[in-house]
């Protein structure tokens, strides 16, 4: 051991007897100080301007553009300038005759130039180390933890390509010829992982062999045995290469004898890597704060339960405009998609199969017919025409014309299957609340919304500005209850009299026409067994859904409420949470406000059988009900101090009441445009309608959907620099050190050389 550090040392002296050692150091300074404060300044900016900061740690430090990742893609252009001359220095000048006669084993030899790359690595650790002791004096709360994750990662890198560089330098006595040898190596090591994206093992393992984004886990908050047993073993790989080459030059063998020994060792390494790679290998630290890259407890909870093998089959119709999601060259990162449940589902089986049908588009329209479409798309994207299924084969397997043949995977457990789809959004892919409520379905039975129709309600199935397709059962819209674990169901009137009692909850939302008697009869019976219903009245519908209340207590108040506002419509009533809803206000703070536009009051009285409370309220400063029919288009409408009176009014009403096998529940909406497709769409105000109408169906479905994957707050929200004092950061970083290290380099070398 003592060999290997003295000629540690003895290497370290050498490097730092060169101009490129201190040369590399400042410019890695200066870079690192660039883009730091550029970071900071952005965020300090944001911040001065009003902007809500949050998360400054990962958005500082992690992510594709983040401080971590601009210095890892850098560290490439380093490394060889360190590197070359490590050996090649020694095979032009001779030395290495004098090496090969001393009492060292090239072991020692080689381990101790290695570790003198190490020791500079740790010197570039420093300067990042100094940059995280910056951003704790910058961001509040920094979170250390994810930062030195990070560094770790970094480091890693940066001895892996050491021992690269090493390895290549040990192969010429020219220094140029090993630093240009060594970047086309690293540019041939992160290309591999192109190779083979058509063969599931050899994708594998040209994924496993690619260096590029190695490091990428540890910069984002993850830690995996995975990624550090590739960097030691890259490192172990090429520093054996290393010592062979050297041996070769004391010892002779065959030719075939050698390469048996060099494909030996690498298949060996290969092997140990692609299995410790596999998921029941692998193990994993977050080095988050509140572990933003782990399941939360609920869905860790939900896999628990999961006692036989789960099977993901990935539907991808080439003619779809996902389709190259499917492909072989993005298989790894779709795969990669389902990391957190492959962590507690090691042996989560995923399969592919690939058609081409109809999509029901405007395309399917187009000149090309199916076929020839489906040849254009698999040349483009590399699907293997051959193996993908015409319409008549996929449709032998399975229907997917209600899933409108998009993309979509079926999730497949003890014999149930649900669909799991991909979204029109900028996220695309299924996150953790929906690829969780996909799996629950399949454990437990799946709570349904019953829409009744007839009477021309509110429609699931238009997409127009009244309707609810969008919050209910659009196929590609996240949000949507059939994508977060419910099922949608019309009742219709037309066939029977009676409503299912297995209902989550019945929706009855604004009517056009009146019940019949037996109708309302029928919904009155289904209230009184104890069914969940949610109604939603709207201003000159009080007749026809009075009635259907009458037994429980409430009605809507004649008129029309109206808020004064000063560049909104008149009838557009902003209603906010009261201090009730404590069962509704998940997301929503008592500032948020729910947008109801032309809404009406609500009355109640309390009855011995249902506890009611009001969970929205107008403003009583600015809401006020107008009873007379008017015209906002053709009438200036204003408050009349001497006839209408402002008050704080009921528009949204909770009923409970307590039964012997479960709790009814009952909402009462003065409202039934709030979650409406157009209501969802309105960007003039920031307002809480979607989370409202979320809490609402979690409510009716005792807090089982949509499953609850919310994080703790982030706690690092806050630039504690201003500009002045970023000022004094870049004098550091950009000023002070850099030229500190040139004038202690400049006094090494003029004192080395009058030596």
């Amino acid at each position: 051991m003592k060999k290997i550090l003295r000629i540690a040392r003895l290497e370290l002296s050498i490097l730092f007897y060169s101009p490129i050692a201190w040369l590399v150091l400042i410019i890695f300074i200066i870079q690192c100080g660039v883009t730091f404060i550029d970071l900071i300044e952005a965020r300090e900016t944001s911040q001065q301007l009003g902007n809500p900061l949050k998360s400054l740690t990962i958005d500082v430090f992690g992510g594709g553009t983040g401080f971590f990742s601009s210095v890892q893609h850098k560290l490439y252009l380093y490394i060889p300038l360190l590197t070359m001359g490590l050996m090649s220095r020694e095979l032009s000048s001779g030395s290495i005759k004098l090496l090969f006669s001393s009492p060292l084993t090239n072991l020692q030899i080689i381990l101790g130039k290695f570790a003198a790359m190490m020791a500079y690595g740790l010197l570039l650790v420093l300067v990042l180390l100094g940059i995280m002791i910056a951003a704790a004096f910058s961001i509040e709360a920094l979170d250390v933890k994810f930062v030195l994750g990070g560094v770790l990662g970094l480091y890693l890198l940066i001895c892996a390509y050491s021992a690269i560089g090493l390895f290549m330098s040990s192969l010429t006595s020219y220094q140029v010829v090993a630093a240009i040898s060594t970047l086309a190596l690293f540019a041939a090591l992160s290309f591999v992982g192109n190779i083979g994206q058509s063969t599931d093992f050899v994708r594998d393992i040209t994924y496993w062999i690619s260096i590029d984004g190695r490091a990428d886990n540890f910069v984002n908050g993850l830690i995996s045995s995975n990624d550090v047993i590739y960097f030691l073993l890259v490192i172990s790989l090429f520093l054996t290469l290393t010592i062979m080459r050297l041996n070769s030059g004391r010892q002779t063998y065959s030719a075939f004898f050698s390469a048996g020994r060099y494909a030996l060792l690498v298949i060996a390494v290969l092997a140990i890597g692609y299995t410790s790679s596999q998921p029941k290998l692998t193990g994993y630290y977050d080095t988050t704060r509140f572990k933003d890259r782990t399941l939360t407890e609920n869905s860790k909870t939900l896999l628990s339960q999961l006692d036989k093998p789960v099977k993901i089959t990935t539907y991808v119709n080439v003619v779809n405009g996902f389709a190259h999601l499917g492909s072989p060259k993005f298989r790894i990162f779709d795969l990669k998609k389902f990391d957190q449940y492959t962590r507690f589902l090691p042996d989560l089986e995923m399969n592919y199969v690939t058609y081409y049908d109809s999509t029901f588009t405007a395309r399917d329209f187009s000149e090309k017919s199916l076929p020839d479409r489906a040849l254009q798309t698999s040349l483009a994207y590399g699907f293997d025409y051959e193996r993908i299924l015409a319409p008549t084969e996929i449709r032998k397997q399975i229907n997917l014309v209600p899933e409108e043949n998009l993309f979509v995977r079926m999730v497949e457990y003890d014999g149930k299957s649900t669909p799991l789809r991909m979204f029109y959004d900028m996220i695309t892919y299924p996150q953790e609340a929906e690829i969780s409520a996909a799996l629950k379905r399949l454990i437990s039975d799946a709570p349904v919304v019953g829409i009744l129709t007839g009477q021309d309600e509110r429609s699931v199935l238009r997409t127009g500005d009244k309707d609810y397709k969008g919050v209910m059962n659009a196929l590609s819209t996240r949000g949507a209850l059939i994508n977060q674990g419910f099922d949608v169901m019309n009742i219709s009137f037309d066939s029977t009299l009676t409503i299912p009692e297995h209902l989550a909850v019945l929706l009855v939302a604004d009517p056009l026409e009146a019940y019949t008697g037996e109708q309302v009869k029928a919904i009155a019976d289904y209230i009184n067994k104890g069914g969940n219903i949610l109604i939603a009245g709207e201003p000159g519908k009080q007749e026809i859904l009075n009635p259907l209340m009458e037994t429980i207590g409430v009605s809507f108040m004649p008129g029309t409420l109206l808020q004064e506002t000063k560049d909104l419509e008149l009838d557009l009533v902003q209603a906010r949470l009261s201090n009730k809803a404590s069962a509704f206000n998940k997301s929503i703070t008592g500032k948020d406000v729910i947008a109801m536009p032309s809404a009406v009051g609500i009355r109640y009285i309390q009855t011995a059988d249902f506890e009611a409370a009001p969970i929205m309220v107008t403003d009583k400063r600015a809401v006020w009900n107008r009873t007379e029919s008017f015209n906002l288009e053709s009438e200036d409408i204003k408050f009349r101090p001497d006839f209408d009176k402002k008050a704080s009014v009921p528009v949204a009403l909770a009923l409970t009441r307590e039964l012997p096998y479960k709790e009814q529940k009952i909402i009462i909406l003065g409202d039934a445009d709030f979650m409406s497709n157009g209501e969802m769409r309105r960007h003039n105000i920031r307002t809480k309608n979607f989370d409202f109408a979320m809490n609402m169906f979690r409510w009716f479905s005792g807090n089982e959907f949509p499953i609850d994957t919310t994080r703790p707050e982030p706690i690092d929200n806050k630039i504690l620099v201003s500009q002045a004092q970023i000022s004094w950061l870049q004098l550091l970083f950009l000023g002070l050190m850099p030229v500190s290290l040139g004038a202690m380099g400049t006094y090494t070398l003029i004192r080395r050389k009058r030596n």
